[in-house]
């Protein structure tokens, strides 16, 4: 918009918003100030809900009129589509739609075949059980809204009341249960061996780096360097501008520009915590310098805005998909990295570095919750710190008890 606020919204095919879903964006999302991607998480959600309502021949303007929503089976039909990823939903639309117009059996037999050669995967439970809550929120809201803005007889009313109560609770029931399996598969920072391939790996002079272009080598290398040097967000990493950074004091600020008119993405890479002024190193400082006078400023396109991490060739500001693409290349071209690798994977990485370096200092667990705080941008009741340090708790336990059997051991000895 021209205030620079971002709003997500459902369009059809002949890009028109949604009328229904576009209300309840404004009226219930935008209206309790959620933020862009929660409303875009929410409209993604009603996304898959329209996709099944289409598959399914569901006129649900019809059904409300005659007091009636989804049945028990279309239910259960909408709970396995929401455990489906968007590609492969969208095949079996085709594939559905194709059907009931079965005159096209070329189509048919082509939309069947691209099915079957998809990989058969779900997303992941919790992510199944949000666009659960999100379509169940919608649906409520959906079925209130009709009732007040229409006349209904108290039999017609009633019977809706009736449904949307059956409809929610059958929904809640098929909402996926998260079961904690432990710390085995809780993300962690990177092993220092895996950090030290990383670093070697991304170097522009490295054989190994995966990219040709010498600005993307610099660039690349540097978003690795950032992210593994100061533990920061993708999206605060993406909002940096070369104004934030002094370097002759050698600080780098960190602010919260929600929508920003000043910033051209449509999906405006945000930071969620807090502004502060951290310091850089001296090689960080260096590394930063040098790719902005020598590297940066030989995009054209560069010139427009002062975002430090630029797009390759058009010169304009990086994408989130963009940095994404950075780590995805890694994975695939260098079988020596970890199957984990991530820009958030980074951010554990530097919190694991960082416990390290409070228990060679001493320092007091309260102050090293203090120093956390501040670094990562969290307020200092913040409880977030025990998810960035897994692996430096696991460590930690696994050295404490290999010291108690040691000692157990020497007890034993000594009393045999």
């Amino acid at each position: 918009m021209v205030s620079g606020e971002r709003l997500p919204l459902l369009i059809d095919e002949a890009g028109s918003p949604l009328f229904a879903p576009t209300v309840y964006a404004l009226t219930e999302l935008r209206a309790r100030n959620q933020a862009t991607n929660t409303i875009s998480s929410n409209l993604r959600a009603i996304q898959v809900f329209y996709f099944f309502l289409h598959a399914r021949g569901i006129d649900l303007s019809a059904r409300l009129s005659s007091g009636e929503l989804l049945s028990l089976s279309e239910v259960e039909e909408l709970s396995r589509v929401c455990r489906l990823p968007l590609s492969r939903l969208d095949v079996e639309l085709n594939s559905a739609t194709v059907s009931k117009a079965s005159s096209n059996a070329v189509s048919l037999e082509k939309a069947r075949m691209h099915l079957q050669n998809l990989p058969n995967d779900e997303v992941k439970p919790a992510f199944a059980g949000i666009r659960m809550h999100y379509i169940r929120a919608y649906v409520q809201w959906l079925a209130s809204d009709y009732a007040a803005r229409n006349q209904m007889d108290d039999r017609t009313t009633d019977s809706l009341s009736a449904s949307l109560n059956s409809v929610l609770s059958t929904i809640t029931a098929r909402i996926p249960k998260i079961r904690n399996h432990g710390p085995l598969q809780q993300r962690e920072g990177l092993a220092p061996e895996s950090i030290a391939e990383l670093l070697r790996v991304v170097s522009p002079q490295s054989p190994d780096n995966p990219w040709q272009r010498e600005h993307t080598r610099q660039r690349n290398a540097l978003i690795v360097h950032w992210l593994y040097y100061l533990g920061l967000r993708r999206g605060e990493l993406l909002g940096l501008r070369i104004g934030d950074i002094d370097f002759r004091k050698g600080t780098a600020t960190i602010h919260r520009r929600a929508d920003d008119n000043n910033d051209p993405r449509t999906n405006q890479p945000q930071s969620k915590t807090r502004a502060r002024e951290i310091p850089l190193g001296e090689g960080l400082k260096s590394l930063t310098y040098t790719y902005v006078m020598d590297f940066r400023s030989t995009l054209e396109g560069a010139r427009k805005h002062d975002f430090l991490f630029c797009a390759d060739i058009t010169g304009r500001p990086m994408s989130l998909p963009a940095l994404n693409k950075v780590f995805t290349v890694l994975r695939q071209k260098c079988p020596n990295l970890p199957v984990s690798l991530s820009p958030h994977v980074m951010r554990h990485t530097w919190n694991d570095r960082f416990s390290e370096d409070m228990d060679q200092r001493k320092t007091p667990e309260e102050s090293e919750k203090k120093l956390r705080s501040y670094l990562m941008g969290w307020s200092e009741t913040s409880g977030t710190a025990a998810t960035y340090t897994r692996r430096h708790t696991r460590k930690k336990a696994q050295e404490v008890s290999l010291q108690m059997q040691e000692q157990m051991i020497g007890d034993d000895q000594n009393n045999a």
